[in-house]
C-alpha cells in the first residue's frame, strides 16, 4: 500500500488465463490507465490521497465522462423531472450525506468543482438509485464462494456505461486502499486492503426513497476494515432505499443485507445459500417477504437465481474461473450474462456491462473491458 501502486498479474492468473481462453474464447490483457487512453472501456483511475484530493483527481481525469453520465441520466432517465426539482432533490441528498460523512462530503464538492459541474449534478449522479425508485431495468447476479473466498457479480445496466464505467484504484491518506467497479462520480462495487468486499443488487418495492444514497453505503464499506463494522455503518444509517448489498471477507465470513424502504432484512443461510454458495439477483430473498409491498419479481432475475444456484453443482473447484463460468453463462431464453437488448419504454440498451470476480485472499479484482461476451478481461491487485 505505497504510493506507488503496482499492478500486476497474480501466480494464479495465469491458469485463469488458460481456462478462460479454452472455454469462453477470452484472453486477459493489462489494465489500461486512463492517462494512457482516455477513451478505453473500464481504465484504471487512480486516486490518492486526502478526500479533497481524491476528489480534485476524480474530478479532473474524469469530467468528460461524468459530463456524459449527467447528460445521459438528464435527457433519458429523468425525464419526468423539472431542473428545479431534481435540484432541489439532488441538494437534499447532498445535505444528508454531509449529515452522515463530512469526508464524503468535501469528496463530492471537490469532484463537482474540478469536473466543472454544479455539486447538485454531481450529487444526482449518486443518488441516481433512490431517484429512478426502481423505475427501469436493473438485472444483476450476485455470487460469494465462502469457502475460497470469492465474491464477483455481473453488473447489468445502461449500455453507454461501457464507455463511461470506470475501474477506481483508490488510496486514503493514510495508507487504506480499496479497488472498485464505478460510474463517474461514485464507486461501486469492489474490494479492500483489508480483504472485505461488496456486491449490488437493485431491488424493487413500493416504498419512498430518500435518505443516504445506497452508493455512500457501499462506499462506507469499502472504507472498512471488517463485515461487522461495515454492517453496523449500514444498519445505523438513515437509509430509505431498494437494494440487496452482499459484503464478505477472506475468512468465509459475510452479511446479506435486503433493503426495502426503510426496512432492513439479514438473510440468514437458509434464506440465501446454496450448496455452501451465496447466490443474489433482483428479487427478495427474505422469509418476511409478506412485510413487503412490493411487484412481482422480474421473470429475468427468477430465471437466473435458479440456473446460478444449478451451476454451482458443476463446479466445485471454487476457483475464479469456475465462478466465472456461471457468471459468464448464456443458457437460456434470459440468461446469467446477456447482451445488450433495446427497452421499448424509454429507447435505451439494457444488458450485461461488465464482470467482476474478486478474490479477497489475494486482493485481486478480474474484470471484464465493456461486456464480458465480446470483451477481454484484466486483473488487478491490491
Amino acid at each position: 500500500m505505497g504510493e506507488n501502486p503496482v499492478y500486476s498479474h497474480p501466480k494464479r492468473s495465469q491458469d485463469l488465463t488458460i481456462e478462460l481462453l479454452a472455454t469462453q474464447g477470452l484472453k486477459i490483457v493489462p489494465p489500461v490507465p486512463i492517462e494512457e487512453n482516455p477513451q478505453t472501456k473500464l481504465p484504471l483511475v487512480r486516486l490518492t490521497g486526502s478526500a479533497e484530493e481524491i476528489g480534485a483527481e476524480h474530478g479532473t481525469k474524469l469530467s468528460n465522462r461524468i459530463e456524459k453520465a449527467f447528460e445521459l441520466y438528464r435527457a433519458k432517465l429523468f425525464t419526468q423531472w423539472t431542473d428545479a426539482s431534481l435540484k432541489a432533490t439532488s441538494l437534499a441528498f447532498f445535505e444528508r450525506i454531509q449529515e452522515f460523512s463530512e469526508q464524503y462530503a468535501i469528496e463530492l464538492k471537490a469532484i463537482a468543482s474540478h469536473a466543472g459541474r454544479q455539486l447538485w449534478e454531481v450529487a444526482m449522479l449518486m443518488a441516481r438509485t433512490e431517484i429512478l425508485q426502481s423505475s427501469v431495468p436493473n438485472e444483476c447476479t450476485s455470487i460469494y464462494f465462502k469457502e475460497s473466498g470469492l465474491l464477483g457479480q455481473n453488473w447489468d445496466w445502461v449500455q453507454e456505461f461501457e464507455n463511461l464505467a470506470v475501474i477506481f484504484d483508490v488510496t486514503r491518506q493514510d495508507g487504506f486502499r480499496f479497488l472498485a467497479l464505478g460510474e463517474p462520480g461514485f464507486v461501486k462495487i469492489g474490494l479492500n486492503s483489508s480483504g472485505v468486499g461488496v456486491c449490488l443488487n437493485i431491488l424493487k418495492c413500493h416504498a419512498p426513497t430518500g435518505g443516504i444514497p445506497v452508493h455512500i453505503l457501499l462506499r462506507r464499506v469499502l472504507d472498512s476494515t471488517s463485515v461487522s463494522e461495515a454492517y453496523h455503518a449500514i444498519a445505523t444509517a438513515s437509509r430509505a432505499t431498494m437494494s440487496n448489498i452482499l459484503i464478505a471477507d477472506d475468512l468465509s465470513r459475510y452479511v446479506n443485507l435486503e433493503l426495502a424502504g426503510k426496512e432492513l432484512f439479514t438473510l440468514s443461510p437458509h434464506e440465501v445459500e446454496v450448496n455452501n454458495v451465496v447466490v443474489h439477483t433482483n428479487g427478495f430473498l427474505t422469509s418476511e417477504i409478506d412485510n413487503i409491498d412490493l411487484p412481482e419479481e422480474s421473470e429475468s432475475s427468477a430465471a437466473r437465481i435458479v440456473r446460478a444456484k444449478s451451476l454451482t453443482t458443476t463446479y466445485s473447484g471454487r476457483h475464479e474461473a469456475d465462478m466465472l463460468k456461471i457468471l459468464l453463462d448464456q443458457e437460456g431464453k434470459l440468461p446469467i450474462c446477456r447482451l445488450s437488448e433495446r427497452n421499448i419504454f424509454n429507447d435505451l440498451n439494457y444488458g450485461t456491462v461488465s464482470t467482476v470476480v474478486m478474490n479477497l485472499k489475494e486482493r485481486k479484482l478480474i474484470f471484464s473491458q465493456g461486456n464480458p461476451r465480446t470483451e477481454k478481461f484484466s486483473v488487478v491487485s491490491i
